[in-house]
Parts: structure tokens; C-alpha cells; sequence
């Protein structure tokens, strides 16, 4: 093992530690950050493992056999930070069943989980010399792999489901959970290719150094933010839907008469009563408003309409705040953002320029 090798794994193990202890001692992190300070503590066990190898005969040897497998946890558990951190749903019963792969690999390798010797000879050997260490190898991958397919389908999920019942949710929220599952998908691919393809050590070294990049940047960002990925009322629209899935072949299909005919009461009741400038708005609220059930307004919407929820409110704002500006209005951006009805800076900024083609600032400018 090289120097370089040692001072990252080093320098992962101290990091992971530091963070499990941060995120479980602080009061102000979520349900999700303690969950995430968890995966923190086992990516440290991953880093030291391999130190606790290399010094054979040490006071920790008797750790390998419980350390080497639990790579087949981190699929699930990134999983379900993800779900907690965006719905802030607690954890139920039933997702114990995401470490089974982590039991499967216990029980299949029972006999070197106490004896240090033979856990020690059982990680030295090649991976090809037991048919045992094969399979595990091929849970911990296996397991991965479908993780991060599920991860990828749960996040674009939840952001069609944001833009689909809410008006208001931070956009750079779903920016950054695309970012943690490309570093997730780059360093899991970097290991298969070590792992399975050719054991370039350079590949294996430049693995570790994503998973601290990836990992613990998370973790400090969240510690400072601990409702980094959290989307407000999320929760609640997720159990409307629910329930509207299950009387939805009862409310039948609107003709095309009846869409135009109620896509013109909403526009109408939205603009009139200004009900827009509601930041926590949303589709079950406004269907509650109108009169009409949830799955008859967001059909309306997306059929005749051409646009999710989300666009449909946002349109109103940003045609307030241009209205505000057009009018000579001095009063700040953020100001007028927040009376149109965005919930935050960020959010109206991003759907300014979306929908507009230039930032506040800017359109601001070209009009006085």
C-alpha cells in the first residue's frame, strides 16, 4: 500500500468518525442526518479496514470479519436517506428488509466472523480462490446496482410530484440530489471496473478519493443545512395522491368541453382572488378552492393547460413581479418575489430566468 493510499484512507476514516459524531450529537439535524451519519460511520469503517490489514496482528484484527461485508448495507441506506431527507417520512418496520443483503453475507461467511485469523486470510486471498468470496462479492455489487436504479427512479419520482402539486419547492434541491447520484453512480462504477475489469490501483485510489468528496461533503453541507434536501409538504401531498389513486376510475375522464370550460373558472379564480400569492399553495388546496377534485384539476391542467402545477402558479408570479417592475417599483427583488408568492430567493430566481430568459437583475435593468 502506497503512502498516498494510507493519508486518504486516514484521512476518510478521521473525516467519517468526525461526521457520525457531529450529525448524532447535534440537535438541530433531522431524522435523515442522523441516518446519514450512520453511512458516514460505516464509509469510516471502510477506509480503516484496510489499514487494520496492512498492521495484521493489532488489537482491532478481531473487527475484519464485521467490517469486510457491511459495503452490502450502503446501497440500502443511501436509499433511504435519500427518501427521508426528501419527504421527511420516518423509517417503517418493513425497510429492515433493505439490509438484507448486509444478513445474507453474515450468515454465508458465519465461520470467520469471530476468529481473526481466518477473517484476515479470507480478505488476503484472491478474489477468484473461493467460491464464497464471489458471491459476497457479486451481493455487495448486485446490490448496488439495483440501489442506485431504485435511488434514480425514486428522486425522479419525487421531482414530477414536486411539479405536479406543489407551487412552491426549492428546483436546486433535485440539482443537488442529481449530483449525489452521479458521484454515487462514478465511484461505484470506478470500484466495478477495479474490481471486475482490471485492478489499475489508480482506479481503486481515485475511488476513495469521490466517495470522501462525495460522502462528507453531503454531510458538512447538511450539518450547516440539515433540511438540505427536504421538499415542505411533500409528505402530505404524497398520502393526497394516495388516496385520490384509489377513487381515481370513479372520477371518470373529462371531455375536452368540460376541461376548457374548468381550465377557464381556475385561471379565473386564481387571477381574480390572487390566489398565487399563497406560498404554501397547493394542487389539493386549490382543488379544494375551485371546487373540483384533484385528479379533475390536474388533468385540466396538464391536458388542456400544456403545463404541470407548478408552472401554472409560477407564470402568475413571475407576471406579478414583471408587472411590479414595469410599473417603475423600487422596491427590492426579493420583496416582490415574496409577495408574488415564492417561498425563497433561490426558487424565484431560477423560475424568473426560466420562464423569462434573463435573471431579475437583468430584466430590471432593460426596462428602466
Amino acid at each position: 500500500m502506497s503512502q498516498i493510499q494510507i493519508v486518504i484512507l486516514a484521512i476518510g476514516g478521521i473525516q467519517g468518525f468526525l461526521l457520525f459524531t457531529l450529525l448524532f450529537s447535534d440537535k438541530r439535524v433531522n431524522y435523515a442526518s442522523k441516518l446519514l451519519g450512520i453511512q458516514c460511520l460505516f464509509i469510516a469503517t471502510t477506509f480503516v479496514l484496510p489499514l487494520i490489514v496492512e498492521a495484521e496482528n493489532s488489537l482491532f484484527t478481531w473487527l475484519i470479519g464485521f467490517l469486510v461485508f457491511l459495503p452490502a448495507c450502503y446501497g440500502g441506506l443511501t436509499y433511504l436517506y435519500c427518501r427521508t431527507a426528501i419527504t421527511g417520512l420516518p423509517l417503517k418496520r418493513i425497510d429492515i428488509l433493505h439490509f438484507l443483503p448486509l444478513a445474507i453475507c453474515y450468515l454465508i461467511n458465519y465461520d470467520i466472523l469471530f476468529p481473526a485469523e481466518k477473517a484476515l486470510e479470507f480478505v488476503r486471498l484472491p478474489d477468484n480462490a473461493l467460491l464464497i468470496k464471489m458471491i459476497t462479492k457479486m451481493i455487495i455489487f448486485g446490490q448496488i446496482i439495483i440501489y442506485t436504479a431504485l435511488s434514480i427512479k425514486m428522486v425522479h419520482f419525487y421531482q414530477i410530484k414536486a411539479k405536479q402539486t406543489l407551487s412552491s419547492y426549492n428546483p436546486d434541491i433535485f440539482k443537488w440530489l442529481w449530483c449525489l447520484i452521479i458521484f454515487i453512480v462514478s465511484f461505484w462504477a470506478l470500484s466495478i471496473f477495479f474490481n471486475f475489469i482490471s485492478r489499475i490501483h489508480s482506479i481503486n485510489t481515485l475511488s476513495y478519493i469521490l466517495l470522501v468528496l462525495m460522502v462528507y461533503f453531503i454531510a458538512f453541507v447538511q450539518l450547516r443545512n440539515p433540511s438540505l434536501f427536504h421538499v415542505k409538504q411533500l409528505k402530505q401531498e404524497l398520502a393526497q395522491s394516495s388516496s385520490t389513486d384509489i377513487n381515481q376510475s370513479s372520477d371518470g375522464l373529462l371531455d375536452q368541453e368540460m376541461r376548457s370550460n374548468l381550465l377557464s373558472l381556475i385561471q379565473k379564480q386564481v387571477k381574480e382572488q390572487a390566489l398565487y400569492r399563497n406560498s404554501e399553495l397547493t394542487l389539493s388546496n386549490l382543488a379544494n378552492q375551485v371546487g373540483v377534485s384533484v385528479h379533475h384539476l390536474s388533468e385540466t391542467l396538464n391536458q388542456q393547460g400544456g403545463k404541470n402545477f407548478n408552472l401554472f402558479i409560477n407564470e402568475y408570479r413571475v407576471a406579478d413581479v414583471c408587472q411590479q417592475l414595469e410599473q417603475k417599483s423600487d422596491r427590492n427583488l426579493i420583496d416582490l418575489a415574496l409577495e408574488a408568492g415564492f417561498s425563497s430567493k433561490s426558487s424565484f430566481n431560477a423560475t424568473f430566468k426560466k420562464l423569462t430568459g434573463k435573471t431579475p437583475s437583468v430584466y430590471r435593468q432593460q426596462i428602466t
